[in-house]
């Protein structure tokens, strides 16, 4: 959706956020709330209180493990009851549109909806009227945005590099169809961060409008030195079949390797959104390497998420 209605739609008339659908254009005070209470909630016990007057819907139209379990622990976690929704199980099945959809668990009394969704701008006539007591969440639309992920990178970035704007980052991969990539990169950029590598193969080369202030680089220059590599997933399941890509032709160029890694910083570390497909984006002996931030990815996305409940509840 536009950048600038949305943003506006997400922030009421006192600028607190009442949606969280991109990052772009949020203030940084904003994000900084959710990160530091999310490091708080990182030695918080389980809420031993329940709050059924707090309900969440999560409606996926694409397959999740990550960002469907973490939100659902999430609010499990703040004592918060979770309604599952799946498209076909529900009236959606029977023509149903979301925004009636949408305004039906608005008057059971639900207050969350995590939605995903492949299509870019399903939000646009989901965020009115500005009354509206349900508060719409991106758990991924289309390859635009996936907001918590961003989040969740960035909480992972500051906790080992203290120094955000000497960093240096390269992105790797499939930045064509990646919503995380984005996500991250506005995130990153919200906190200074100015060195930022893109290096792609050609035909997951994105469109400059979506990184403006990262420069192209090849695959070497863009390791050289380099302390911080994201490595994306190809997004297999947005390829055309004319545009799909062999595992291993991938691997030789593109893949992650140690002796990739010979001429970044010393201490370099490895972060992935997952699934990964081993072999294929990195070498399997990388995944659980002391340079991996990946399973430590995967813990914050559940504090994010609480912290994202807790904003927009506040």
């Amino acid at each position: 959706m536009n950048e600038n209605r949305a943003t506006s739609l997400q922030l009421d008339n006192n600028g607190k956020l009442r949606h969280l659908i991109t990052l772009a254009g949020l203030p940084r005070p904003i994000l900084e709330s959710i990160l530091d209470r999310a490091e708080q909630l990182m030695h918080a016990e389980t809420a031993t209180q329940f709050h059924p007057d707090q309900p969440v819907a999560l409606l996926f139209y694409e397959p999740s493990t990550r960002t469907r379990g973490s939100f659902s622990l999430a609010a499990w976690r703040l004592g918060y009851p979770v309604i599952n929704l799946e498209p076909g199980q529900s009236s959606i099945a029977k023509s149903e549109t979301l925004e009636d959809t949408v305004s039906t668990l608005e008057a059971m009394g639900v207050r969350y909806l995590v939605l995903r969704h492949a299509q870019d701008g399903v939000f646009n006539a989901l965020l009115d009227p500005p009354d509206r007591t349900i508060h719409c969440i991106s758990a991924g639309e289309a390859h635009q945005s996936h907001p918590t992920q961003g989040l969740l990178d960035l909480l992972t970035i500051r906790q080992h590099f203290p120094d955000l704007a000497g960093l240096s980052v390269a992105i790797v991969g499939d930045l064509a169809h990646s919503r995380v990539a984005r996500s991250t990169f506005t995130a990153m950029r919200t906190f200074g961060i100015t060195d930022i590598r893109l290096s792609a193969p050609p035909e997951f080369e994105p469109d400059p409008v979506d990184f403006q202030g990262a420069t192209n680089q090849t695959l070497t220059q863009a390791l050289e030195g380099v302390q911080l590599i994201i490595a994306l997933r190809v997004q297999s399941e947005r390829l055309t079949k004319s545009s799909t890509i062999e595992p291993g032709y991938y691997f030789s160029t593109y893949g992650l390797t140690s002796e990739r890694l010979r001429n970044c910083h010393p201490d370099v570390r490895i972060m992935h959104p997952g699934p990964i497909h081993p072999g294929m984006e990195l070498a399997s002996d990388l995944i659980n390497s002391p340079r991996s931030l990946i399973r430590q990815q995967v813990h914050n996305g559940v504090l994010i998420r609480m912290a994202v409940y807790e904003e927009l509840r506040s």
